[in-house]
């Protein structure tokens, strides 16, 4: 009996210690569906980071309960240096403040952030709405629905603060990702939204405003919310790559390591210069301080917005 159980102890350590030694194979997670502005960039940001890791790297795009069936898979793995997720904003720093998850902040190794972009405020190109005097205007008679890739996510509490702030008459529709939503908004399901110049130009989509501090570069004639006299309106998307918690020191400075190249890499500089995409790198350290600061942050804009209680 006594050797039957130092067999099966041994036996476990053997598979706990492979388990947490680093594969030839790399699952990413997108928890969005494929199309939306995270997977678009979660796609290019992909191969080159597989490259400078030495490993080859497979995108899983697992939506769902905006981003946070995702991002609990990343959570879920503690210890496993074989997965990492390629995480948008909300499910970091707004969901955990919305409903209880499997997950918080604390779940995971923080690797880096890559880009971060501010949101604007779109219709559709075919839109005969030109403003948001017009738009607000309008909304009077008829409320509009408006998307988002999920409930809390920031395009939602965008939107949701911009009701709170103006006389917008809308109603919120989520969906399970940016791509979904502009599915829906090219069918005339929805109105309005709220996301990045990723979208805006993939989709062809038209600008009424910017969620943002000044004028955004290339888009000079689309105002700002303060200018329009609206103030505390500035919203940005943010995307960083964490992995689970537990993993080798080792392994998390390769990630890092990985991701810094790739931000800096000419390859992923084209791509964002030619898709509006702002790099905008933050280290492991700055990058978890950083997310502790807009979980707080951003606890008050949903109070504000009657969100949360």
């Amino acid at each position: 009996m006594t050797l039957l159980r130092a067999s099966l102890a041994a036996a476990t350590l053997v598979a706990t210690t492979t388990s947490a030694v680093a594969a030839d194979t790399l699952d990413i997670v997108v928890p969005f569906a494929a199309g939306g502005a995270t997977d678009i960039v979660a796609r290019s940001f992909e191969p080159i980071f597989s490259e400078q890791l030495g490993v080859t790297s497979v995108i899983r795009n697992i939506a769902g309960a905006s981003a946070t069936v995702g991002t609990a898979e990343v959570a879920d793995n503690e210890g496993n240096p074989n997965i990492i997720g390629y995480e948008p904003a909300g499910a970091l720093s707004i969901q955990p403040s919305l409903k209880d998850l499997p997950y918080g902040p604390e779940s995971f190794t923080y690797v880096c952030r890559t880009v971060s972009n501010p949101m604007f405020l779109m219709v559709s190109k075919d839109s005969d709405i030109d403003s948001i005097d017009q738009l607000v205007e309008e909304s009077q008679e008829y409320p509009f629905l408006y998307g988002s890739s999920g409930p809390g996510t920031l395009p939602h509490l965008a939107m949701a603060a911009l009701t709170v702030k103006s006389d917008l008459q809308a109603q919120h529709v989520p969906y399970s990702g940016s791509g979904p939503a502009m599915n829906a908004l090219d069918g005339n399901e929805i109105q309005v939204m709220a996301d990045t110049e990723t979208i805006l130009e993939n989709y062809d989509l038209k600008p009424l405003a910017v969620f943002a501090e000044s004028r955004v570069e290339g888009y000079e004639d689309v105002p700002t919310f303060e200018e329009l006299g609206m103030q505390d309106l500035e919203f940005s998307v943010w995307q960083g790559i964490v992995a689970p918690k537990g993993i080798s020191q080792e392994r998390a400075d390769a990630f890092a390591d990985a991701c810094k190249a790739t931000v800096e890499s000419d390859r992923f500089e084209t791509f964002a210069d030619k898709s509006g995409v702002s790099i905008d790198y933050l280290g492991a350290e700055d990058f978890k301080a950083f997310v502790a600061r807009r979980v707080e942050v951003n606890k008050q804009v949903l109070k504000d917005a009657g969100l949360t209680e």
